[in-house]
């Protein structure tokens, strides 16, 4: 046996922590201590009020009603007025791993908290990895990937509950990152990885994102093919193509349903024509510095309304002076420094939108006022703003170490435990110096923007309380009207969890079949069975008083149609005397139940669920005519007594579908492929390495600018 004294064991190396992974724990640790009370609480009566939180759990909520209750994926909101597809709405998440299987785990609300915090992981992640690839190392590069996920931008979309839009905007440096690299490198598997980046901000549905994507990634794509020559310009464009063909073919489960529902269902808020949060670039980059929070709704500096928070601190923005003397001293970094100085400038004058140049785009393309506040564009462009400002300050701190390495500070003769103390070498000196910087930066950060992003508080007890009274005391289907003409946002989601329709719950978007229901020559039309009133509200027209519960006035509407119901002559009036109720019942998201519906030769059966493309109708199981009436599912009877059944399948998403299960076969094969040419003789890819992307540590050798450090400090 060897001894402990044994050469051959003593002089074995020590293992040693890459300090990459000492930095990902530190931003995990870091992430978690900034939501943990707020977002890992695991109390599903816990939900933050300080925004649109209520509204934006319906579609977690619709999701695990789906998977949980019925096992089937949800093509369909029956509980948002009278009908919304979800395949086909631009808010839908469910295609959004980070989005749903939280919700698969912990359910609609907890998985919604949860999926926040995994959002600020990926935001920290990627901006780290962005600054990675641009040569940034050590603990600079972990302050750029904790700013970023700290950052006021993204503070401002949970404190406002807009809960897809952050789950998208964590991707983006993800985006930036893994495109750049695609277009340097020569594998497959980096294609198929900016791709599946793409397709997972895309599945957000923010709505605005997919434009977002195209504007910034075509900067990008400008930039790397910018003096090339035309045989590698021809190359990297050919794989920009690659990555956007992939990422919409995954993206088609999200995309193709979108053919009908951009046809036939409507926004309700109209164009912003005077894009409102439009400010000049000197006042926008005003956001980014003050932390004050009546700053949140106070109009200034050319804004005309409140809502904004972007909130970095002044440390990024000053180092940014030094970005023109890192130019001229460190040339092999002036590609990248060109590259990310575009994509801030074009996102800083696209929030400008109001004054030129970009006004003359919006005046030729008046499309574009759709999009609406354009000041969320500060949020994306934070990430190359802080990148920026990581890059100078290393490159400042790497010029002042150079021709220090051997001295140190307070040399003295002094002896210390018999030994002569030599000082502290001048290296750390300014390491320490420079990271205390960064880190009183980063902690003012994270206090200024956890005290105002972050206020865990109870959901309102007496909602759940008064809808589940409710619920008992009338099991059947029918329609609800919480809060008059305007809804009570904070019921909303207590609704969804009992399976309540709400009638007035309209959450900016509706299907076009409604605007012929409430037409001037309108037959009839879907009303509330019951009303929910605060005290103090008018009485309901036509309405008896039924009681009052924790506050709130409950009545019935007795001249309210029946959700499903036959009439014997469909051209004539329909009221509640010519209308013949029948046992009809939702059954899960995508499908409507009439059951044992006795009828006869003539009469029409009409389902008060909006018509739209994608439904079916079988009849004691056999395929059936739909025949809608007045917007609304309707067939025609056939005598005596049989069952209706009505599903949503629209054909769009199953071949959506099936095209992204194919892409992601594709995508497989292609990261196979290089797999296995790794293991060949041909030795491994260079797919890690971007063009002139060395450390700010080093020059890169002579006939070295085409490969950077591995990822390791």
């Amino acid at each position: 046996m060897a001894s402990i004294d044994d050469p051959a064991i003593t002089a074995r190396p020590k293992r040693r922590i890459p300090g990459f992974v000492v930095e990902w724990v530190v931003i995990l640790l870091v992430i978690f201590l900034f939501g943990r009370v707020a977002l890992l609480d695991f109390n599903d009566q816990q939900l933050q009020q300080t925004g649109e939180h209520n509204e934006s759990a319906t579609l977690p909520l619709l999701a695990e009603i789906g998977l949980w209750r019925y096992g089937e994926i949800p093509l369909w909101n029956p509980y948002m007025v009278t009908g919304f597809p979800h395949a086909g709405d631009l808010i839908n998440h469910f295609w959004n791993p980070v989005a749903t299987l939280p919700v698969l785990v912990w359910g609609g609300i907890n998985g919604m908290k949860v999926s926040i915090f995994l959002s600020l992981l990926v935001a920290a992640f990627g901006q780290w990895y962005l600054a990675h690839t641009f040569g940034i190392r050590g603990f600079v590069r972990l302050w750029a990937g904790l700013m970023f996920a700290l950052s006021g931008g993204l503070a401002l979309l949970w404190r406002l509950g807009w809960y897809e839009l952050l789950v998208g905007a964590a991707w983006f440096p993800w985006c930036f990152a893994l495109l750049w690299r695609a277009l340097h490198s020569r594998s497959h598997r980096s294609v198929v990885l900016a791709a599946v980046a793409i397709a997972l901000v895309v599945t957000t549905g923010g709505g605005y994102y997919p434009l977002y994507l195209a504007v910034t990634l075509t900067v990008l794509t400008l930039a790397t093919l910018f003096g090339q020559r035309p045989t590698e310009r021809g190359r990297r464009f050919r794989r920009a193509t690659a990555v956007a063909l992939l990422a919409a073919g995954l993206s088609a489960v999200y995309l193709v349903p979108l053919a009908d529902g951009l046809r036939y269902t409507r926004r309700d808020a109209p164009p912003d024509v005077t894009q409102v949060n439009s400010q000049p670039i000197p006042y926008a980059l005003f956001n980014y510095v003050v932390g004050d929070e009546s700053w949140f709704t106070t109009a200034a500096l050319n804004r005309s309304s409140g809502y904004g928070w972007f909130y970095i601190g002044a440390l990024p923005l000053l180092a940014l002076a030094f970005l023109p003397w890192l130019f001229g001293r460190f040339s092999w970094r002036r590609r990248g420094i060109l590259t990310l100085l575009a994509l801030l400038l074009v996102l800083l004058l696209w929030q400008a939108n109001r004054h030129l140049p970009v006004r003359l785009l919006y005046d030729f393309v008046p499309f574009l006022l759709t999009f609406r506040f354009p000041n969320r564009l500060l949020i994306i462009a934070t990430i190359p703003l802080v990148v920026l400002a990581a890059m100078s300050m290393q490159g400042l701190l790497v010029w002042l170490r150079r021709g220090q390495r051997g001295l140190r500070l307070g040399v003295s003769g002094a002896a210390r435990d018999g030994q002569r103390w030599r000082g502290v070498p001048v290296i750390v000196a300014l390491n320490v110096s420079v990271g205390l910087v960064l880190l009183v930066a980063l902690t003012n950060v994270y206090q200024v923007n956890k005290s105002f992003a972050m206020h865990p508080s109870n959901r309102p007890a007496s909602a759940g309380n008064v809808l589940a009274w409710l619920r008992n005391e009338d099991p059947s289907t029918y329609y609800i009207n919480i809060g008059g003409s305007m809804p009570l946002w904070s019921w909303v989601a207590h609704a969804y969890e009992l399976e309540m329709p709400v009638i007035n719950f309209r959450y900016n978007r509706r299907v076009l079949s409604m605007d012929g229901q409430f037409g001037p020559d309108s037959p009839f039309h879907a009303e509330p069975k019951y009303v929910i009133t605060g005290q103090g509200q008018p009485e309901p027209e036509g309405a008896i008083f039924l009681t009052s519960r924790n506050g709130v006035n409950i009545w019935h509407q007795p001249q309210a149609l029946p959700f499903a119901f036959a009439v014997a002559d469909p051209t004539g009036p329909v009221d509640r005397e010519t209308a013949r109720e029948l046992p009809g019942r939702i059954d899960g998201p995508n499908r409507v139940i009439v059951s044992d519906a006795t009828g006869a030769a003539g009469d029409r059966l009409v389902v008060l669920v909006s018509d739209y493309p994608g439904w079916r109708l079988t009849v004691d199981g056999e395929e059936a005519a739909l025949v809608p009436l007045n917007g609304y599912l309707g067939a025609a009877m056939e005598p005596g007594m049989h069952t209706y059944v009505f599903e949503f399948r629209p054909p769009q998403h199953t071949i959506g579908l099936a095209i992204t299960l194919l892409m992601l076969l594709v995508g497989l094969l292609l990261i196979l492929m290089d797999w296995r040419r790794s293991r060949s003789s041909l030795g491994p890819l260079n797919d890690d390495h971007p063009v002139g992307q060395a450390s700010l540590d080093r020059e890169p050798e002579p006939g070295a600018g085409q490969h950077s450090l591995h990822l390791r400090d």
